[in-house]
């Protein structure tokens, strides 16, 4: 994690950008970008997400200020990041990604739905994240976040209009939060053991429970 920080850290600090654009203002386009830089300009100020400075939790008080998840097509959580700085860091995503490559064949590709999706493929074509990767990679914005962005990034981004989405809406981490929403009012303030209690309860105990019959089950039908 903090090797993709840092390096994330100083891609920003450390360039300026390569848009294609001349000196008569005509607006341009990044390299890779099917959207122009002053579309991708407006989606980034339309959304709190992309301000990597606002706090939804004090990191003066809390250790962790929210959580980050990377989820299935079925809306099944696959990796959980806790956030420790303030803002929703890019450098999450990227983590995350990277994670799932290691665990998949290097023949697969992905589909990414992110509620700033355009944002996180404009860094990876401009910065070089998941470098490798991106033959691999397409890009999309979840169908409820999508309608806050421009038309053209719509037209480009939005996953009914790409290829290999179908009609997958990704927005199951708004589901995962809902299910986690019962956790809010006792891990507000807590700390890391009172944490990893009401996780085992909440969520490992059920699902034992679930597997458990659905053996026994199977075990019960089977042919002796």
């Amino acid at each position: 994690m903090k090797v993709v920080e840092d390096f994330v850290e100083s891609c920003w600090s450390g360039h300026t950008s390569h848009t294609q654009s001349n000196s008569a203002g005509v607006d341009g386009y990044e390299t890779g970008m099917h959207v122009p830089t002053s579309v991708l300009n407006t989606c980034n100020d339309s959304f709190a997400a992309t301000d990597e400075k606002r706090e939804k939790a004090s990191t003066q008080f809390f250790s962790d200020t929210g959580l980050v998840a990377l989820l299935c097509h079925h809306d099944c959580p696959l990796w959980t990041i806790s956030m420790t700085l303030a803002g929703e860091k890019q450098h999450y995503a990227v983590v995350l990604l990277q994670q799932l490559f290691e665990h998949i064949l290097n023949h697969v590709s992905v589909g990414v739905l992110y509620n700033i999706g355009c944002q996180l493929h404009c860094s990876c074509e401009k910065w070089g994240f998941l470098k490798e990767f991106l033959p691999r990679l397409t890009f999309g914005i979840s169908v409820f976040h999508a309608y806050g962005h421009q038309w053209p990034c719509q037209m480009v981004y939005h996953p009914w209009k790409c290829r290999r989405f179908g009609l997958t809406d990704g927005e199951g981490c708004e589901r995962f939060w809902s299910s986690l929403k019962k956790l809010i009012p006792g891990l507000r303030v807590s700390g890391v053991g009172l944490t990893l209690l009401f996780y085992f309860i909440v969520l490992i105990c059920p699902l034992a429970l679930v597997l458990s019959v659905h053996t026994h089950h199977q075990q019960s039908n089977s042919l002796p």
